[in-house]
């Protein structure tokens, strides 16, 4: 008799790993979270193979059976946006119960240290913001796998993407949560899945910020990506391709077409750290950034050159504007709201005797200077190679430059190198975008 029961206990232990295994969900999947409203909502986790789940949010009940590998996925029709504490229940052989959950905005925030840097390094005014929001359960971070509210971790998430969840926040009076995906000092290349790394032909195919960090909150249903990165990828031929890798990537993975990529221009700063004047940053990362918000659907981009930038500093601390400006862009382009997303864009350049009138397009406002000075970092060109810094005076909106130097300009640009913090703007505080060597008809 006793060996029957040991030989039961034996059978029972060797099948416990098996015919007990447990419902797993991933990290993301957990108490705080913010899902997305409007669309299809794809749940996911592991159990025993052939299991049936069984998951309840809001009213909706949803069944699904594990594959051979042990893997499930449920679809929850789409959600209506509500700040009212929910619960969802997933059901196996085991249960789990997941609470505080919201339904309204989520956004991956991803790219490298700028986007990163927590609310801790921002100024002092920035930092009372969050203060003043510590209570607003509405606004919600997911980092260190785990979400996380105003109260708990966000001081040391980042800044950027904080500011920009918060003007979502009041503007469509929604939850908003993002999820950071951003590590210090990387390039572009380890963010693009293998597959796009084949397709677009990129140097350097490492991908494994996106197998480690992106592939396991791929199935969750965001409404896009804001994105700032660039500094390590400086000197980079591809960068454009980079980019249109990563977005062809993330919309595949996402299942977003088009997913919608708004990007930070690159900060300006002194990469030879001794004023040894540069044009690399602009001719690779800012062309790529400009060309893409032009060719790639979905892709966007914004200026903050005027955001009190020491270009001393590879970290500009002014990280409020950087968030609110990526917000305008979000506002515009998927929410429908008549906001600002741009400063006036240079449009072309004429002669006038031996000087240049240089045109913009989307002049709002009216043209001025942030500093009421004249304008600041215009340059002429004879030959479109060799520029020299010239004088310029606003004329309505249009402005006129001249250099003694130059009798007969061919090319003119603004801002068009490391270190340039053009002082242009509309009255209505955008700055104008830097623009490279435009040629004088």
């Amino acid at each position: 008799m006793a060996l029957v029961v040991k030989t039961i206990i034996a059978l029972l232990l060797t099948l416990a790993p098996y015919s007990l295994a447990d419902v797993v969900l991933p990290k993301i999947i957990s108490d705080h979270m913010i899902l997305q409203s409007g669309v299809e909502v794809t749940l996911w986790g592991t159990a025993d193979k052939g299991e049936q789940v069984t998951v309840e949010l809001a009213g909706q009940r949803q069944k699904a059976t594990t594959d051979a590998e042990g893997n499930w996925h449920a679809q929850l029709a789409p959600l209506k946006a509500s700040s009212k504490a929910q619960q969802l229940t997933v059901a196996g052989k085991n249960t789990i119960v997941i609470d505080d959950v919201l339904v309204g905005e989520a956004w991956l925030a991803s790219g490298q240290s700028n986007m990163a840097t927590g609310i801790r390094q921002s100024p002092g005014d920035e930092r009372a913001v969050y203060q003043a929001q510590k209570d607003n359960n509405r606004v919600r971070a997911f980092v260190n796998d785990r979400w996380v509210l105003c109260s708990e971790q966000v001081m040391s998430s980042s800044a950027v993407a904080f500011f920009f969840s918060l003007k979502l926040e009041q503007e469509l009076d929604v939850p908003v949560g993002y999820i950071i995906i951003a590590q210090n000092g990387s390039r572009i290349e380890p963010f693009i899945p293998a597959k796009e790394h084949k397709a677009a032909g990129i140097e350097r195919k490492g991908s494994h910020i996106h197998n480690a960090r992106v592939v396991p909150v791929t199935p969750y249903a965001i409404k896009g990506v804001i994105w700032y990165q660039g500094e390590s990828n400086r000197g980079s031929k591809d960068y454009f391709e980079s980019i249109k890798a990563l977005s062809d990537g993330w919309s595949r993975e996402f299942r977003r077409p088009a997913i919608p990529l708004h990007m930070v221009q690159v900060a300006p700063f002194d990469y030879s750290r001794k004023g040894i004047p540069s044009s690399l940053l602009c001719e690779t990362i800012w062309a790529a950034q400009y060309r893409a918000a032009k060719e790639v659907p979905g892709v966007s981009v914004i200026s903050i050159h005027d955001t009190n930038i020491n270009v001393k500093k590879i970290h500009p601390r002014h990280k409020q504007p950087v968030g609110e400006r990526l917000a305008a862009m979000a506002l515009k382009r998927q929410y429908g709201k008549d906001v600002v997303t741009s400063g006036p864009v240079g449009s072309g350049a004429t002669h006038n005797g031996n000087k240049v009138l240089v045109s913009f397009s989307g002049v709002d406002q009216g043209l001025t200077t942030k500093d009421g000075k004249a304008p600041t970092c215009f340059e002429l060109s004879s030959d479109g190679k060799e520029f020299l810094p010239a004088t310029a005076t606003l004329e309505g909106k249009q402005v006129s430059v001249h250099s003694d130097k130059i009798s007969a300009p061919k090319f003119v640009r603004m801002g068009w190198f490391d270190t340039a913090i053009p002082n242009l703007r509309d009255k209505n505080g955008w700055p104008v975008p830097v623009f490279p060597a435009c040629e004088v008809k």
